[in-house]
């Protein structure tokens, strides 16, 4: 199989995968009428007490088990924005086995930058 068709999985598993979890998560939310203690109304207000901000994946992983609708969708979202990661790592396998030097580098940098705004940034933003 072909990298390129490797790749093309990962990212057609990644977003249907996504998808799934996500929509269990908001029917879970329906059937259950809210999720980690809180009313469905009070989870969809504009005044909201849920934060993404505050969830750990540790507390995610924890709450599907729990059949958690915020853990669902979540899980969904962690999923999604690994998608492209996977693709960048693939990308820089093919290229260090291809031995094209400039596409390896190319590629570590956009890995680097996608693992600084993935787990830097949000740090650096939640102590300010």
């Amino acid at each position: 199989m072909e990298i390129n068709d490797v790749i093309s999985y990962s990212l057609i598993i990644g977003v249907v995968l996504s998808i799934l979890l996500i929509v269990s998560g908001v029917v879970l939310l329906f059937v259950h009428d809210g999720a980690q203690g809180l009313p469905l109304k009070e989870i969809a207000s504009t005044n909201s007490l849920v934060n993404s901000s505050t969830i750990t994946p540790y507390q995610v992983v924890a709450g599907v088990p729990k059949l958690d609708g915020l853990s669902f969708i979540y899980l969904g979202l962690m999923v999604l924005i690994a998608t492209p990661v996977v693709r960048v790592a693939l990308l820089i396998g093919d290229f260090i086995k291809n031995k094209d030097l400039l596409y390896v580098i190319l590629s570590v940098v956009v890995f680097i930058n996608m693992m600084i705004a993935i787990f830097v940034v949000p740090a650096i933003i939640l102590r300010h």
